[in-house]
């Protein structure tokens, strides 16, 4: 595989997961929004209900059975309501939930992909770069002579 494609699929890859990361962030925003204009329609609806009650009660304030009646009424639906509101707002959840898994699927796979094109890119580079091992084997005689330890040392005496 060339460094071209390599560095191609790399950007892929990342390009993938911000879209994913963006589609999930996007997605929250559009469920928030709907809750919200459900709950602004629901406290809408009960201002107007409050209202014509109040009207109904001061219409006849006397008619202690009508005021009752309609009290119990707006009660009832003031409950309807309230259960409408909450079932919307669990299944908003559940379809959350649902809607993050799928984005953190996608997520680690695009990760996934973009470290294992990293990986080719690096080694590609490393293969094709004469200065890469001249450093590497830099790196190691400054550490040996610094009194550390390189990673090849340290699987050799890991092993005595």
């Amino acid at each position: 595989m060339s460094a071209n494609s390599q560095t191609e699929q790399y950007f892929n890859a990342l390009l993938e997961s911000y879209d994913a990361l963006t589609r999930a962030i996007e997605q929250a925003n559009e469920r928030g929004l709907g809750l919200s204009r459900q709950l602004l329609a629901e406290v809408t609806a009960a201002q107007r209900q409050t209202l014509d009650l109040a009207k109904q009660v001061a219409s006849n304030p006397s008619d202690m059975a009508a005021a009752y009646s309609a009290i119990m009424e707006s009660a009832v639906a003031a409950q309807s309501q309230a259960l409408d509101f909450t079932q919307a707002a669990y299944k908003e959840a559940v379809a959350a939930s649902s809607e993050a898994r799928e984005a953190l699927d996608s997520l680690l796979n695009a990760s996934r992909t973009a470290a294992e094109a990293a990986l080719d890119l690096s080694r590609e580079w490393q293969a094709s770069n004469p200065w890469a091992d001249l450093f590497q084997k830099g790196m190691e005689t400054f550490t040996a002579a610094t009194g550390g330890t390189t990673a090849k040392n340290s699987k050799a005496k890991a092993k005595v």
